[in-house]
């Protein structure tokens, strides 16, 4: 009968039970003195759960591995993300980082093509003359062309520099998007704006890759939808017109004219919505502000919430609209005194 070696024997022997009745298996002898069966309380095969020396864990580097995992942008620093802030106080309290997140995609949905124009507009100002960077690419679609062409001039209000701004009007949505991308991986240009009617959730990813790369902001102007389609962008907004009551006569009247043939936006020749300063004289009577109803319905790292918002001519900047408390939802029928 053949010799067995000593690990071949102990391979054949039943295992041993423990006066616990639980099994213990026979171990190789070339385990660390931790697995062991030396002890008589078995061997120590579980991971220590505290920290080793001189490698603290922070709250920040777990935030920012978190964010890595996402895709929340940026390389493992631990340092505050660059963001741009709406300059209202309940709108940057209220998003994480406290403003609109830079280098990411970001998606506005607006009926009224002045109002959208407008929001994009002013932000885009804001990142161009924050940065080295002042050009703009603007992918334009002919469905835009309806309430009227951007008029160079007029961007000036919003801190747009005509002469950098690069213009670019495809026929299709994916050209438009293959712009875009190819704007945001230039990395040259201080934000990308462009007009989509639909798009998927791969190329929306494309491009949230594409800014977190080169740290360029991206803005996407599309058609109100109830049901949006899946996105990766960051944040995603509806804007809605809201009613005004005239200082003059204490009316409501309409601002939104989605079905007017009249309704213009900012920067164009004919204009209805002249830019930031509101409707001009052809509009309500004693209505001089522009007022919308901003809806933040997805934001990745935070909560949906809305507000109502209105242009603010002494600041040249957004405001919250001051709400009437305990005003009768029509005027009063006139009466005598005395």
């Amino acid at each position: 009968m053949p010799r067995l070696s000593g690990s071949a024997r102990n391979r054949s022997l039943p295992p041993q039970k423990r006066g616990n009745g639980e099994i213990l298996a026979d171990l190789p002898a070339n385990l660390p003195h931790s697995l062991s069966t030396g002890s008589s309380t078995g061997p120590s095969i579980r991971h220590s759960t505290s920290h080793p020396v001189g490698d603290p864990t922070s709250l920040e580097q777990l935030k920012a591995q978190i964010r890595q995992l996402e895709g929340f942008g940026g390389k493992l620093t631990g340092t505050k993300q660059q963001v741009l802030p709406f300059g209202v106080d309940a709108i940057d309290d209220h998003l994480p980082g406290g403003g609109l997140l830079r280098g990411a995609l970001h998606e506005i949905f607006a009926d009224d093509a002045g109002i959208a124009t407008a929001f994009c507009a002013l932000l885009a100002g804001r990142l161009a003359g924050d940065t080295e960077n002042h050009a703009i690419l603007w992918c334009e679609r002919p469905w835009a062309l309806d309430a009227g062409a951007l008029y160079g001039p007029a961007l000036l209000q919003f801190g747009i520099d005509p002469a950098r701004m690069i213009l670019v009007r495809p026929r299709r949505d994916t050209d438009a998007l293959w712009a875009m991308e190819e704007g945001l991986r230039c990395g040259r240009v201080a934000a990308v704006i462009g007009e989509i009617t639909d798009m998927s959730l791969t190329a929306s990813r494309r491009l949230q890759l594409a800014a977190e790369e080169t740290g360029v902001t991206a803005l996407m102007l599309r058609p109100k939808t109830d049901k949006p389609t899946p996105s990766a962008a960051v944040t995603r907004w509806r804007l809605d017109a809201v009613e005004h009551a005239t200082r003059d006569t204490g009316i409501s009247e309409i601002t939104e004219r989605a079905n007017d043939n009249d309704q213009k936006r900012p920067g164009t020749t004919d204009l209805t919505f002249n830019g930031p300063s509101g409707l001009d004289s052809n509009g309500p009577s004693g209505l001089d502000t522009a007022r919308w109803r901003a809806e933040l319905f997805r934001c990745r790292g935070g909560i949906a919430a809305n507000w109502m918002m209105e242009w603010n001519d002494e600041t040249g900047n957004f405001s919250l609209a001051a709400e009437i408390c305990d005003r009768p939802p029509v005027p009063s029928a006139a009466r005598l005194a005395g």
